[in-house]
């Protein structure tokens, strides 16, 4: 399973609850992190990985690729039965192992600089 897609279920699930565990407060800045340590192509990337996700969590207020979700939903289900019981913290701590294992990223607790 590619990063990305373990990503955007935890932006689109989680909403902003998400990328405070990394440190950040904006999602542009979150974005930004990851390109620069090559974990994702572009911005994009990550926004596109999230809308693939929007519809099947509707507390989100975000539609996503509505019109797409159910060519989608299997990845849903198959993200849902590894850890659709983590919360948050536990989700994010997830990613960030998987990203320290795999990427040269050392510090995963990212603070935000002004004007980022």
């Amino acid at each position: 399973m590619r990063i990305m897609k373990l990503v955007g279920y935890g932006l689109s699930k989680f909403n902003n609850d998400f990328i405070k565990q990394f440190g950040f407060s904006t999602k542009s800045s979150f974005y930004q992190f990851y390109v620069s340590n090559k974990i994702a192509g572009t911005n994009g990337t990550i926004s596109n990985r999230m809308d693939l996700f929007d519809p099947f969590f509707p507390n989100n207020s975000r539609k996503g690729w509505w019109h797409k979700s159910d060519a989608y939903i299997h990845r849903k289900i198959l993200i849902d039965n590894l850890f659709g019981n983590e919360n948050v913290e536990e989700y994010a701590n997830i990613i960030k192992m998987y990203i320290r294992d795999n990427f040269a990223v050392k510090n995963m607790e990212y603070q935000e600089r002004p004007g980022l």
